[in-house]
C-alpha cells in the first residue's frame, strides 16, 4: 500500500471511530434528556446518521483486514491453480456487486436530496445514503486489489 493509501486508511479508521463514538454519545444524551423530561428530538436521527457512516467505513476496514465471514473449505481442497481462479472469480463478483451498489446508492442519494430528517429539518437524508456510496466505493477498491492479488498469488484473503 502506498503513502496515499495509508493516509486514506488512517482517515477512514479515524472517521469510523469518531462516528461510532458520536453515535453512542448522542444516544446516551438522548436517554438522559428523556429521563430528565427534556427529550432531544434530533438525537435518534443524528445517531442514525453517525451510525450509518460508522458501519460503511467499518465495513471497508473489515474487508481490508480479511475480517468478513469467509467459507473457503471447498476452495482449499482444489489444486493451487484452480484456487487462484476461483478466488479471482469470487473477488470479481464481489467487485461487480459493489460497483452496482455504488451506482444505485448514488441514484438513491440523488432522490433523497430533498428529504430531510424528521427531527432535524433542513438536514438532507442524502448524507446518510452517501455513506453507502463512499463505503461501497472504498470496498470496491479493496475488492479489486484482492482480485489482482488472487490472480497473482492465489490468495483468497
Amino acid at each position: 500500500m502506498g503513502t496515499l493509501g495509508k493516509h486514506i486508511l488512517r482517515w477512514e479508521q479515524t472517521l469510523a471511530q469518531a462516528f461510532l463514538l458520536a453515535s453512542t454519545l448522542i444516544i446516551f444524551a438522548g436517554g438522559v434528556g428523556r429521563f430528565l423530561g427534556r427529550p432531544l428530538d434530533w438525537s435518534m436521527d443524528l445517531a442514525t446518521f453517525c451510525f450509518a457512516w460508522a458501519v460503511f467505513l467499518g465495513a471497508d476496514l473489515a474487508l481490508r483486514e480479511g475480517r468478513h465471514v469467509a467459507v473457503d473449505n471447498l476452495v482449499r481442497l482444489l489444486p493451487p491453480r484452480a484456487q487462484r481462479w476461483v478466488c479471482g472469480a469470487v473477488w470479481l463478483f464481489v467487485a461487480l456487486f459493489l460497483a452496482l451498489l455504488f451506482a444505485y446508492s448514488l441514484q438513491a442519494a440523488h432522490q433523497a436530496r430533498f428529504r430531510s430528517f424528521q427531527g432535524i429539518p433542513g438536514f438532507s437524508y442524502a448524507w446518510v445514503t452517501l455513506s453507502v456510496s463512499l463505503g461501497s466505493l472504498l470496498m470496491l477498491t479493496t475488492a479489486l486489489g484482492r482480485f489482482w492479488r488472487a490472480l497473482r498469488e492465489g490468495s483468497c484473503s
